[in-house]
């Protein structure tokens, strides 16, 4: 056992530092009830048909109120590109959670289409759209 740890340790040790991690494609759930939990499972479902190469990351969120139902944030970069309020019925928040991937996906594209029309460091001369 004392060998498997020392064998272990030494190739950690061994390996080089990695400075930056990057993931891609993660859906992250921060919903609370169980109208929120159905509109995630619902927006999963849908959402990887539209995106099967997990190349965009999402934060659902959901701040629930006893008199509106709960609000559905997704957001993308820190920007909010969906919100809706959904009532606290599990029926109704799947069929919204199932309509809402093609609204997140045509802004999320969007967003990646101006980014590089409005980042600095890519000259117009490096674009090239054929």
């Amino acid at each position: 056992m004392k060998a498997m740890l020392a064998l272990v340790l030494g190739f950690l040790v061994s390996m080089p530092a990695i400075a930056e991690i990057e993931l891609h494609g993660l859906l992250l759930n921060q919903t609370r009830t169980f109208a929120g939990q159905a509109f995630y499972k619902a927006f999963v479902d849908s959402w990887l048909t539209l995106d099967p190469d997990n190349t965009y990351s999402l934060v659902i969120t959901e701040r629930p109120s006893a008199r509106n139902g709960s609000q559905i944030t997704v957001k993308y970069a820190d920007q909010v590109v969906y919100q809706q309020f959904i009532h606290f019925n599990a029926s109704r928040a799947q069929r919204a959670g199932q309509a809402a991937p093609a609204v997140v996906y045509d802004k999320v594209v969007s967003a990646d289409v101006e980014e590089l029309f409005t980042n600095p460091d890519l000259a117009k001369d490096e674009i090239k759209l054929n």
